[in-house]
């Protein structure tokens, strides 16, 4: 006897149609084809029974399934009930062994639901021959396996079935060429158990430190992962609260040659800070020509991009469409349920070297679509195999392509999203598109205009999408005389913008790191590279620190709210506020994953690590909360918007150690009182006060107010 464990019950119906038919009660039977027209049937049996039966290979078998994770690591008070008081539980508290448990919820139906499958599930188990692991195929699917064998004490033997589409071809191909015997998948398991085990045990003992050790705050939620990510969304949004705006001045122009053909350019020095400067410079020039002084063109070859990974394609979802992070990972995990697409949680851009054939059938599915024929049909079938072909940059998974079977009457979301990956494929049989690339320098009555500009002149694969939008110069030729009409603009310099999806995907790629684009690409071109999070995770990432309104989404940008900044403040752990850190520590996963890091050693890592992070929680948030206790509630710091506290015979910025400069105690001999330091940094500037004394003794009377951030008097 056979078992079969699906992920999830969808996925269950599908295996067990495409390696033999459903065999509903009433006698009928259901193939592949007809899943969609009988899915009321189908899964009426599988919520009664658990299973389907159905024949694999000559022998009884049974496909069951999870509902994702069936099983979970236990709590800190499942060791010991006493520790659902935090405050019982010692810290660190790090188990000798760390045990696994089922799902539970608040929800007891679902608690019973999760039981009973369970014990279906393990009840198969027991009977079987042999069990085939049939969930994803990437570390978390692993660890899905692992904990229900675990569980159920489990000892048969284990193969693994590789799938990577859901469509018929797809899973008989996962179960035939493409499986695998169980222990071929350890070190990917060693992984996943590695990376939950670290997020719990990092997670539940910092936040349990953290809150106790900041009263009134409530829970302080501290991660792995979500941490150094809100991390850098605060450092984002402090930068812009303290950023100071200031005056600049620029000179643009609008030329045309005597063809009447115009472009705009600017004067080389982009930012003058003096205004009698520009003015100088505005006059000198006004009302002159502009004689071409030279022009510079160069052919520049740009490759066709990559196909799309996860983050590649939600980085191109998110500019084009907007869509969140969140929202294009449930449209592609759509389109793959639906066997559209290939396995969407994947970090590679790249398709084994065998694959060929493969992009061959799908293009030939592609090419009877009416939108796509004219770019497909007649193209030779010459790939750079370099570009798109690498078995070194694949490693679960590769890059997301359709399947070859084409969707009718998709939604909008889908629609726009299969679009992408299709054009993605098609690109493959174009060539390099060539940009002639020109830059030219005006002169006016001594004063020198820059302009750039570009033409396609050999389009490539542009033709499929993503054409190049940049200005488009005339043809110029050295002592050209060009009029000019020129303009003094007033401008003020801008804060750092804040992150999208897009910028804070790029962001946790890079481990925090300022890339330009060719950079990034370069870096997630390759999938040994760490970061923060996985493709799996990201989106989960940041939707967690919405749901606990540490950030905000506002519009298409990413704030921080005062109680993201406040917990990361609050943290004394500039460590784990890394990025780099824990870019370190997703790389070593991966390696663990390859089997060039010990597990146990990086184990080791972070538990030590964790000890000590607990040690630097309660000496310095012990030091700290002696202050908190006199934290004026309400009240921010106007350099740098942090808590203001009590101290001595005045108050100061909470940040005072970390070198803000706000502080307030005696002024010209006056005691400034608590209701006037309110007054001040929520309205902009006090009552009128009065007995402020002069160095001579004599007195004055005025309001204290803030400007650029200085404290100042407004005089009566």
């Amino acid at each position: 006897m056979v078992t079969i464990l699906a992920e999830k019950p969808d996925v269950g119906n599908k295996i067990a149609a495409a390696l033999d038919k459903i065999y509903l009660s009433n006698g009928e039977t259901v193939e592949f084809s007809k899943l969609k027209a009988n899915e009321k049937a189908v899964k009426s049996q599988q919520n009664r029974d658990g299973y389907l039966k159905i024949n694999y290979k000559g022998h009884e078998c049974y496909v069951t399934w999870g509902y994702g994770h069936l099983c979970t690591l236990k709590q800190a008070y499942d060791y010991d009930p006493s520790y659902k008081l935090w405050s019982k539980m010692p810290m660190p508290f790090v188990p000798n062994n760390y045990e696994i448990k089922l799902r539970t919820s608040s929800n007891s139906s679902w608690d019973s639901k999760v039981e009973r499958q369970f014990n279906i599930v393990k009840g198969l188990f027991e009977k079987s021959d042999l069990i085939i692991n049939a969930t994803d195929f990437d570390r978390e699917g692993e660890v899905i396996f692992a904990y229900i064998y675990e569980l159920a004490k489990c000892t048969k033997p284990v193969k693994r079935a590789c799938f990577t589409s859901q469509t018929k071809e797809g899973i008989i191909e996962g179960f035939t060429k493409n499986i695998k015997l169980g222990s071929d998948m350890k070190l990917t398991e060693s992984a996943g158990r590695m990376r939950s085990v670290a997020d719990w045990v990092v997670g539940a003992n910092l936040t349990a430190a953290m809150s106790l050790k900041n009263p009134g705050a409530g829970v302080m939620s501290v991660g792995r992962v979500q941490t150094p990510t809100l991390a850098m969304l605060v450092n984002r949004e402090l930068a812009i609260m303290n950023f100071v705006k200031a005056p600049y001045w620029a000179i643009e122009a609008e030329f045309t040659n005597a063809s009447g053909e115009s472009f705009k350019a600017k004067h080389q020095k982009e930012k003058i800070t003096e205004k009698s400067e520009a003015e100088a410079l505005f006059e000198k020039i006004n009302g002159n020509v502009g004689t071409v002084k030279d022009v510079k063109k160069k052919k520049v070859k740009k490759e066709p991009p990559l196909l799309y990974s996860l983050s590649a394609l939600q980085m191109d979802a998110n500019s084009k469409f907007g869509y969140t992070l969140d929202q294009t990972l449930d449209i592609v995990q759509k389109l793959y349920d639906d066997g559209f697409t290939t396995y969407p949680r994947t970090n590679s851009q790249y398709l084994t070297e065998d694959m060929e054939p493969v992009v061959n059938r799908v293009l030939d599915s592609l090419s009877r679509v009416p939108i796509y024929t004219d770019l497909i049909v007649g193209r030779e079938r010459k790939f750079n195999k370099k570009h798109y072909f690498d078995n070194k940059k694949v490693e679960s998974h590769f890059a997301i392509i359709p399947t070859g079977n084409i969707p009718k009457g998709l939604p909008l979301e889908q629609k726009r999203i299969f679009d992408l990956i299709c054009r993605s494929v098609i690109k493959m049989l174009y060539g390099d598109a060539t940009l002639e690339q020109t830059k030219v320098e005006i002169d006016v009555n001594g004063e020198i205009f820059k302009a750039n500009g570009s033409i396609i002149a050999v389009p490539g694969w542009m033709v499929v999408g993503d054409a190049s939008k940049t200005e488009i110069l005339p043809d110029l030729t050295v002592g050209e005389e060009l009029t000019g009409v020129y303009k003094l603009c007033d401008k003020m310099s801008e804060p750092p913008k804040r992150y999208t999806d897009k910028t804070i995907l790029a962001a946790m790629l890079s481990a925090g790191k300022d890339l330009d684009d060719a950079e990034l690409k370069k870096l997630m071109s390759d999938p040994k590279t760490g970061g923060i999070g996985t493709e799996a995770t990201r989106a989960a990432i940041i939707q967690t620190l919405i749901d606990r309104e540490y950030i905000v989404r506002e519009k298409k940008t990413l704030r921080a709210t005062q109680k993201g900044i406040d917990l990361i403040e609050k943290l004394p752990l500039d460590q784990l506020k890394s990025a780099e850190l824990t870019a370190v520590w997703e790389r070593r996963l991966g390696d663990i994953a390859r089997g060039t890091e010990n597990a146990e050693i990086f184990k080791a890592d972070f538990e030590n690590a964790l000890r000590d992070w607990v040690k630097i929680i309660n000496a310095r948030v012990a030091r700290t909360n002696q202050s908190y206790a006199n934290m004026l509630e309400g009240v921010r710091c106007p350099l740098c918007n942090s808590t203001v506290h009590t101290e001595d015979e005045g108050f100061v910025c909470a940040r005072h150690k970390d070198g803000c400069k706000f502080a307030i105690s005696v002024i010209c001999g006056k005691k400034i009182t608590e209701a006037q330091l309110r007054k001040l940094l929520t309205d902009g500037s006090t009552a009128l006060i009065k007995g402020f004394k002069k160095k001579d003794g004599s007195k004055f009377n005025a309001k204290l107010k803030i400007e650029n951030g200085k404290m100042a008097f407004e005089y009566e």
